[in-house]
């Protein structure tokens, strides 16, 4: 889960309005690639989008362009568009390193791990750059190759020690392995070499949320939203702290504007889901809850979610059944152990 607000919390309100507001002011004039590259370069990833779309409308698609374009796409999640624009780069343009770590970052994007995987087979391991051994390692991540990935993690941090990538990949690794003790070092060296990175401020969020000081997992989420709007994970993490705490006025808050620019993230709507129980609108976190049911319909807390809302929706059948799944799942719990009691009476 992650979080939001506090001092930090309206600056990222800012940040999302100005977003909102200063495209809707973009579209109305002709762009310009040298727009494009100034919001990209400050960070306003879908401005520079919306500025990029016009000059791509007119048929201006220079090398410039689409080198910019390439890189937009993969600082936005989008492995399809990312891969379409680097296809269109000749070698001349992009090549050889850098090329290859662009492949490699484009098809983890599209779902293909296993052929990031294989590229990097073929080569040395000495010959590869930092950002080679992070496509790498994010590749083996995802291929769930947890023996590959320690062998190369410790490889890679012997090369490059000081990278805040690399050790939030590490972090990151070690926490979902139930390893957050030996996570925790990691997770500091990439604060420390990498402030004002995302990836370093998730993963120090998530070791805030180790130490349960979900308020200061709510700072490092608020930062890494500053840091990449365009990324969905950091506001929905922040809408799920606060609504951890009790607080579910400011859970509202952010998300209402995180729906405004990530409407279709499944994380995002289970916290809607979340908020809309909490506030005693079961219909509508129903509604809510079957947007990320496709992704999260085996985790148990989700799980728990939908038997919550059932119930609240006086579906007793639904939610026994419901309840009795979490317990298969993530073994007996005593409250929920009584509340299958309540509805078995």
């Amino acid at each position: 889960m992650e979080k939001l607000r506090s001092p930090l919390l309206s600056g990222a309100f800012a940040a999302a309005l100005a977003v909102s507001l200063g495209a809707c002011e973009m579209l109305s004039t002709s762009s310009t690639y040298e727009d494009a590259q100034r919001a990209f370069d400050a960070g306003q990833y879908r401005i520079a989008n919306a500025h990029l779309a016009d000059v791509l409308s007119r048929g201006d698609a220079d090398e410039r362009v689409r080198r910019l374009q390439l890189e937009l796409m993969l600082k936005l999640g989008d492995g399809n568009r990312a891969m379409a624009a680097l296809n269109q780069l000749p070698e001349e343009a992009l090549g050889g390193a850098e090329r290859r770590v662009a492949l490699a970052h484009a098809q983890i994007l599209q779902g293909n791990p296993r052929r990031t995987a294989e590229l990097y087979d073929r080569l040395a391991p000495e010959g590869l750059s930092e950002q080679d051994l992070r496509m790498l390692l994010w590749a083996l991540a995802e291929l769930g190759e947890d023996t590959a990935f320690e062998a190369r993690m410790g490889f890679a941090l012997s090369r490059f020690p000081d990278s805040p990538y690399l050790n939030a990949l590490a972090a990151d690794q070690l926490y979902d392995l139930g390893r957050p003790r030996e996570a925790d070092s990691f997770a500091q060296a990439a604060l420390v070499n990498g402030p004002d990175t995302v990836e370093a401020r998730l993963v120090a969020g998530r070791r805030a949320i180790f130490d349960g000081q979900l308020e200061k997992a709510i700072e490092h989420y608020t930062k890494a939203n500053e840091i990449n709007p365009a990324n969905p994970l950091p506001l929905a993490n922040v809408a799920g702290l606060h609504l951890d705490l009790g607080q579910v006025e400011e859970a509202g808050r952010v998300l209402t504007i995180a729906q405004q620019n990530h409407g279709g993230y499944p994380f995002l709507q289970w916290q809607v889901a979340r908020h809309r129980l909490a506030v005693g609108d079961a219909q509508a976190a129903r509604a809510a809850k079957d947007q990320a049911e496709r992704q999260f319909a085996d985790n148990p807390e989700f799980i728990l979610l939908s038997a919550e809302i059932e119930a609240a929706l006086g579906n007793n059948r639904l939610a026994l059944d419901n309840y009795r799944r979490f317990v298969r799942e993530a073994g007996e719990v005593p409250e929920i152990m009584r509340k299958i009691a309540e509805l078995e009476s």
